[in-house]
């Protein structure tokens, strides 16, 4: 059978994300001023990559025998329905209205369109109204269990529930190579431009910020890992194929597991290849000696989460934080081993004052991270946070939830002020002569050391 996997984006200036929150998705508008729009700009040049869970669909479908492609507008070539059997279309919550007029579209040219993706699954109702069906949970542990068919295809219908998981070792390599085919992954911060590959280590997170975060929708809460031996081998195999030599682990909490993680770095010291890759954690998951092992295995830079510095509003949301004198240590640990942070922070969190936002902004000056990315507070459906404020949402699509705009009645700060607060904060941050010092040093000592 062939089978066109169709990921929609709405023509807009900025970079939008289908891979982050869970597979709900992000647009990177990073604030009004001159500031927020030159690193909108260079965002949407320099950081690219569909949501993985499609590219292991497309993996466990070729797999099976089936032709695949991927696409991003339905191919001028097919012309009316082409010659394909079925269209998979990726759900997010940034391109919601987008995906629904494509998904009527296709449905129209006499496709069959089934809609894969978290957000699909957790707000179904207007693309089953699109003539579409649903696949909750993931869709290639879903086609894992139920190889494709024409006699199964006649049986997709309505919302289809979640199948059970395999395990992440059954599952066949992701069909990157079709990707690279037509929209190669950029991830390209630092100036120097290299093949990239977005990686998975393990899929779930345990942690109470579930309040608000989406990623247990799309992989649940427990922790499920991946042979580091099969880990290394795909990378391997990815290098010799596509030449990629840097990876970004999109594990929701990488490194949650100490000993699997310590097994990683053994089995890429063991391979005697070299990698360079960037996680995504907890400070807390980063104890001085797997920092260590981790830096001399590949680790370039680490992405990780403080919020906000007021313990009243973290508590709030259920967040949980390490102490500020422990994160600033830790940091400081990282950044003597060379690695680079992207340190994250949520404007706008239930309780947030205008005062407490300030002293955000100072701390995060104080850690003088290479890269800040500051974001906006937003309930996402599905979540408990959702409930607690779904009947003061002020926007009537869904495509307004970007992340980076105040979606609800937050009781001390209006959407117009959290722009500004947000436009101010960037230009704050990265107008400053220590932050633009420590940018081109990193820069520098980077493009040498891969020279």
């Amino acid at each position: 059978m062939k089978v066109l996997i169709l990921d929609s984006y709405p023509k807009r200036p900025y970079r939008i994300s289908k891979d982050t929150i869970g597979g709900f998705g992000t647009a990177n508008r990073f604030g009004d001023g001159w500031t927020g729009r030159a690193i909108t700009w260079l965002v949407s040049q320099e950081v690219d990559w569909p949501p993985l869970y499609c590219v292991h669909a497309a993996g466990v479908l070729r797999a099976q025998g089936h032709e695949v492609e991927y696409a991003r507008e339905w191919p001028e070539k097919a012309g009316n329905g082409g010659d394909y059997d079925l269209c998979l279309m990726t759900s997010s919550i940034v391109c919601h209205e987008t995906e629904l007029a494509a998904a009527k579209e296709v449905v129209a040219r006499g496709v069959p369109v089934g809609v894969i993706g978290s957000f699909g699954g957790t707000v179904s109702a207007p693309y089953l109204e699109s003539g579409a069906f649903v696949i909750s949970g993931e869709p290639e542990m879903y086609f894992m269990a139920n190889p494709l068919s024409p006699e199964s295809l006649k049986g997709l219908k309505g919302l289809i529930a979640p199948a059970p998981a395999v395990p992440l070792d059954d599952l066949p390599l992701p069909a990157w190579d079709l990707i690279y085919a037509v929209h190669p992954p950029r991830f390209g911060l630092l100036g120097r431009k290299e093949p990239v590959l977005p990686i998975a280590a393990s899929r779930g997170c345990p942690y109470s910020c579930m309040h608000y975060c989406a990623y247990p929708l799309q992989q649940g809460r427990k922790v499920r890992t991946r042979s580091p031996q099969l880990i290394v081998d795909e990378m391997a195999h990815w290098q010799d194929t596509l030449g990629v030599t840097y990876f970004i682990f999109r594990d929701p909490v990488f490194g949650i597991n100490e000993k699997h993680t310590y097994d990683l770095c053994d089995a890429i010291e063991a391979s005697g290849r070299t990698f360079r890759f960037t996680i995504e954690t907890h400070l807390r998951n980063l104890e001085p000696d797997l920092a260590k092992r981790l830096s001399a295995a590949g680790m370039d830079m680490v992405k990780v989460g403080i919020e906000t510095v007021d313990t009243e509003v973290l508590n709030a949301a259920k967040r949980m934080a390490m102490k500020s004198d422990d994160q600033t240590r830790r940091i400081a640990e990282l950044e003597k081993l060379g690695v680079k942070l992207t340190c994250h922070y949520i404007l706008g969190m239930p309780g947030e004052k205008t005062e407490t936002w300030k002293t955000t902004i100072r701390y995060a000056q104080h850690l003088n991270s290479v890269f800040a990315q500051i974001s906006v507070f937003t309930p996402y459906p599905g979540t408990p946070a959702y409930s607690e404020f779904e009947d003061k949402i002020l926007v009537d699509n869904y495509e307004s939830f970007t992340q980076y705009d105040l979606v609800f009645k937050h009781g001390e700060l209006t959407p117009g002020q959290v722009r500004k607060m947000l436009s101010d904060a960037y230009r704050d941050y990265y107008l400053r002569p220590s932050w633009i010092f420590k940018y081109l040093r990193t820069r520098l000592a980077r493009n040498a050391r891969i020279a």
